[in-house]
């Protein structure tokens, strides 16, 4: 099976009102198996919700949010720390060079362990995505491990 991480723009639909509708960022891991416009939350790989719902929560700008993540991963990648707790707005991400998993501050659950090197990529295409002004969607291979 081959999965593909993609960063786009889409259209959010309030679940109290669906005639309340924006544009926003969205980061999903999609077979294109499975593939299915217009249910989102059924298109991302279930192995990697948790990942990306964590993602799009806790970052927010390239600058800011993104950039600090970034780091925290740069200094866990480089052996200054063992083990990184980052929290932000809705999840704590803890970071190892193995393996990094979620847990969300507001009971979304525990867990969705997704290695070390799928975490990183899922941020730097988030953040590389937040950073361009136009927004234009991006799509990278995924690495099963």
């Amino acid at each position: 099976m081959t999965l593909t991480l993609r960063a786009t723009i889409i259209e959010h639909v309030a679940d109290a009102d669906p005639s309340v509708r924006w544009e926003g960022p969205w980061l999903e891991v999609v077979s294109s198996l499975s593939y299915r416009p217009g249910k989102l939350l059924d298109r991302c790989h279930p192995d990697f919700q948790m990942m990306c719902d964590a993602t799009m929560s806790d970052i927010q700008t390239a600058e800011g949010s993104g950039a600090c993540v970034l780091d925290w991963i740069r200094r866990v990648e480089a052996g200054e720390l063992d083990m990184a707790d980052v929290d932000g707005n809705a999840w704590v991400a803890h970071i190892t060079r193995d393996k990094v998993w979620f847990e969300g501050l507001y009971s979304q659950g525990e867990g969705g362990a997704v290695s070390f090197a799928q975490y990183k990529l899922a941020v730097q295409t988030y953040v590389r995505f937040l950073a361009d002004p136009e927004r234009k969607p991006i799509e990278v291979p995924w690495p099963l491990a």
